[in-house]
């Protein structure tokens, strides 16, 4: 995952997705599916040498933290990461309140007219990735 990111987007994709389909369908719900994803993108980010943060709010942000950020060894945050049911204008905000060399959006709606259309409030320089279980 180390500095690959946009090139490997359908990598992280797939990664996430099979963590999504690991979990038990019983315990699958909205926020078990949020924590689990949140909870293996920072063990496999932390594998690939970064410094791992959870739930970072962006300086001049109270909406919403950032799922995760992973700090290379020079200090730089190279990957800003937030996980939703779909594109959120408080994602978005909380995302494009710093500098990272790459920020993403996976989102996890069923629905995915409604994810689509939520793209609208992507900003240039934020990547979005829809996963499917």
């Amino acid at each position: 995952m180390q500095e690959q990111g946009k090139k490997n987007w359908e990598a992280w994709k797939k990664d996430l997705e099979e963590a999504w389909e690991a979990i038990p369908q019983a315990y699958r719900t909205e926020r078990s599916i949020h924590r689990t994803l949140q909870c293996h993108l920072y063990n496999r980010l932390k594998e690939a040498g970064f410094t791992v943060v959870a739930d970072f709010l962006p300086p001049r942000v109270q909406d919403r933290p950032v799922d995760l950020v992973a700090v290379n060894p020079r200090g730089e945050i190279h990957f800003a990461v937030c996980i939703d049911r779909l594109v959120s204008l408080d994602a978005v905000k909380s995302l494009d309140g710093f500098e990272a060399v790459e920020k993403v959006i996976f989102t996890t709606g069923m629905l995915e007219k409604k994810v689509r259309e939520s793209r609208f409030f992507l900003k240039e320089g934020i990547e979005h990735v829809h996963l499917k279980p």
